[in-house]
């Protein structure tokens, strides 16, 4: 019996668009703070697609809808450590946004070598703040401590900013890995 084995060309890794990445970036960003507003209009439609956002986000994202900020006298459509989460996913799309000029600040230097580790490394280590999570929703629960809303807030954007570092670095084209040798 004979085998033979066809060698095909390698394809060029492809690159997934970043405006849509944006994208869901500005609607996670701006869709919290419509809800509100949406409501305090009072329009039949429209204040029911602020509630029907709040309802759903609340239900099935936010693990503390009941410590939101209140804007116009309403409750956000997530908590303030979602809302944090969100603000980091902002920080960490912009640094690496900042990555991508020939001198990057020196403080942007060390998320190159987080780069240069293999996804699965990346991923452990961009979960760990996430467990503060937790900790700080089962102590609250439990009544050891009430965080204040700001603190919920910093808690949200330190995990945000560890989980846009991990989708920056897994989507496609949006942050590439470290030449050998540079």
């Amino acid at each position: 019996m004979v085998t033979a084995t066809l060698s095909q060309p390698r394809r060029a890794p492809q690159s997934w668009p970043r405006w849509i990445f944006d994208t869901l970036l500005w609607v996670l960003l701006l869709g919290p703070v419509i809800s509100p507003l949406f409501r305090a209009t009072g329009l039949p439609l429209i204040a029911d697609a602020g509630l029907l956002a709040r309802d759903l986000l609340s239900v099935y994202v936010c693990p503390t809808p009941e410590r939101s900020y209140m804007l116009l006298g309403l409750p956000m459509a997530v908590c303030a450590r979602c809302w944090g989460a969100t603000i980091g996913l902002w920080a960490a799309r912009l640094s690496v946004a900042a990555l991508e000029g020939s001198a990057p600040p020196l403080w942007l230097r060390p998320l190159r070598v987080l780069r240069g580790f293999d996804w699965r490394l990346r991923f452990i280590l961009c979960a760990l703040p996430f467990l503060l999570w937790p900790l700080e929703i089962i102590g609250a629960g439990q009544g050891w401590w009430f965080a204040p809303l700001w603190l919920l807030l910093l808690n949200g954007a330190q995990a945000g900013f560890a989980a846009g570092l991990f989708f920056c670095s897994a989507w496609p084209g949006m942050w590439e890995p470290r030449a050998k040798g540079v």
